[in-house]
């Protein structure tokens, strides 16, 4: 009975003072504190940021689909060879890309709610990314409709791809008028800002940067663009002038490397075997050995054993890089005219599994994994580090930034001037990037200088500045975009390719829900893609080979 009275007071207390908390405002009883729209936007800008670099990187990372169809890269001979090497490409899912969405339109509303321009701008900036990858992945996108669930709004339509352009151009716009007229109270936290730490110059450069990718990506729809209202000219020369200018600028997120979620997705703590499943593919290899491009040695590892005419018996040698990396190889003597004898060898594209088994093996009667064929290089072990300094999750860089000038000045049209001034200052961009101007004994001026390279000695000059910027672009998903456009460089399929000679050109649609109102959508979405020949009779247009908008009328890529 006595502990009963004792319990009794304190209880009271609290009910009193919990009916008082009531009387003074009821409304905070339906407050939810871990709600979304109630979380600082600097966790949001963290979770967004790196969950955004991630996506991209896995998009064009060693081993992916356009890894494999931009020729970085080829499967060997595993489970996934078929749709990487064969192109036997299916849907895939957008979720991931939405549910970032969400999460940047919280970082902009909550700009708006609390007037921080610097969080309008971010938010604006990452939405034109996200909305644009997507864009420029399948075509047709829920856009104007999209992340309006909260307003009962659950089957948003496919808007037209001019019209998902035009919003991401006129947002970019109002986020770099946002990001050059900040106070004092337009702050954000630079530890939640992993990428610029909170530094809003370099938000208005990373803006405009896109806004030149996309005017230019828009180059052979200028007339349909005016149309809605949206001059790619001026587009182009307001945003030249506010973009990248140095690799400072770069938006370029790095991996930490100290947990499974912080790590590269090659590397030890993310999974549990190194991949050795992937080979840099012939084409590419062949190009830099051809230039004798220092890059490659960032980007592939030697043979483990190569064929040699200069040896009469089996010899192994210790060999050292241009960045000073030492390789123990073992040197065969070669007996066969067709044995690739280089240091470095790329896997075929597209060839059939049996023939990826022994390709460059010669008359070497020795059992090898699989994987594990010592005639043809492996992409370097960077690529199965937890973190490493020339890997990082990229959004865009300055490299791209020049490139982009050059080949807009050379189309005309756009105000830029001095195509070859912007394709030397890429190419040398692209070389700081990887390091490369310090390896030893390389000299800038004499790479440039190669009938390879050099802007003025190109018969074709747009062809010149995109295989220099396919090659800069190692493991980006932009140099497929560009290919998409241009035709360049001119890149065939391998004798296993599904479709023919092509390659393919988008991502299917997700599977669609079967409600009806989605189904609408989808499919209207659907018959505005355009048929092809490498469609097959009685398949659908919702297919890798259908033509989005961007390409219609073009004659590009093939």
């Amino acid at each position: 009975m006595n502990t009963i009275k004792a319990l009794r007071i304190p209880l009271l207390a609290v009910m009193c003072l919990w009916l008082s908390a009531c009387k003074e405002d009821l409304t905070e009883i339906n407050q939810n504190p871990n709600s979304p729209e109630n979380v600082s936007s600097n966790y949001i800008l963290t979770y967004s940021l790196v969950n955004s670099g991630k996506l991209v990187f896995n998009l064009g990372r060693d081993g992916s689909k356009i890894a494999a169809a931009m020729q970085y890269m080829q499967a060997g001979t595993n489970e996934g060879a078929a749709e990487k090497n064969q192109y036997a490409w299916v849907q895939d899912g957008w979720g991931g890309y939405y549910d970032i969405l969400r999460n940047v339109q919280i970082i902009y509303d909550n700009g708006v709610r609390d007037d921080n321009k610097l969080f309008q701008g971010i938010g604006l900036t990452m939405k034109s990314m996200l909305f644009g990858l997507l864009t420029d992945l399948y075509g047709d996108i829920p856009y104007s409709e999209a992340l309006q669930a909260s307003t009962g709004s659950f089957f948003p339509k496919y808007d037209k791809q001019a019209d998902v352009y035009k919003g991401i151009l006129t947002d970019l716009k109002q986020a770099d008028q946002l990001l050059q007229n900040l106070t004092a109270r337009d702050v954000v936290s630079a530890t939640s800002d992993v990428m610029y730490k909170g530094d809003a110059a370099k938000w208005r450069k990373f803006a405009n940067s896109l806004r030149l990718r996309y005017a230019l990506r828009l180059a052979d729809k200028k007339a349909e663009m005016a149309a809605l209202g949206i001059n790619l000219e001026t587009e182009f020369k307001e945003a030249a002038a506010s973009a990248f200018t140095s690799k400072a600028d770069d938006a370029t997120i790095a991996f930490l490397g100290t947990n499974s979620d912080n790590a590269q997705p090659g590397g030890p703590l993310a999974t549990a075997t190194p991949n050795r499943l992937t080979k840099p593919a012939k084409p590419l290899v062949d190009k830099l050995l051809q230039l004798n491009d220092p890059r490659l040695q960032r980007w592939a590892n030697p043979v483990l054993r190569k064929w040699d005419a200069n040896v009469k018996t089996e010899t192994t040698k210790s060999v050292t890089n241009l960045f000073g990396e030492t390789y123990s190889v073992v040197y065969v003597p070669s007996v066969a005219t067709t044995a690739d004898t280089n240091l470095y060898v790329g896997l075929p594209v597209g060839l059939p599994i049996t023939q990826g088994i022994v390709y460059n093996k010669g008359n070497d009667v020795a059992v090898y994994p699989n994987e594990r064929n010592p005639y043809i290089s492996l992409t370097h072990d960077r690529y199965r580090n937890n973190n490493d300094p020339y890997v990082a999750m990229n959004f865009m860089n300055y490299p791209e930034v020049e490139f982009i000038l050059a080949e807009a000045a050379l189309l005309g049209g756009f105000g830029a001037t001095d195509a070859e001034d912007h394709y030397k200052k890429a190419v040398q961009a692209s070389m700081d990037k990887e390091g490369a101007l310090a390896a030893t004994g390389f000299k800038f001026d004499t790479y440039y200088a190669q009938p390879g390279v050099n802007y003025a000695s190109a018969a074709n000059k747009q062809e010149r500045i995109l295989e220099q910027k396919w090659i800069s672009s190692w493991f980006s998903i932009q140099s497929w975009f560009d290919w998409r456009r241009t035709g360049y460089p001119a890149l065939k399929t391998g004798p296993v390719a599904q479709f023919g000679a092509a390659l393919p050109i988008r991502y299917m649609y997700p599977t669609p829900n079967l409600d009806p109102k989605y189904i609408a959508n989808y499919n209207e979405a659907v018959e505005r893609l355009g048929n092809t020949n490498f469609i097959p009779s009685g398949q659908s247009k919702d297919h890798h080979y259908a033509k989005m908008w961007l390409v219609q009328g073009t004659s590009k890529p093939w």
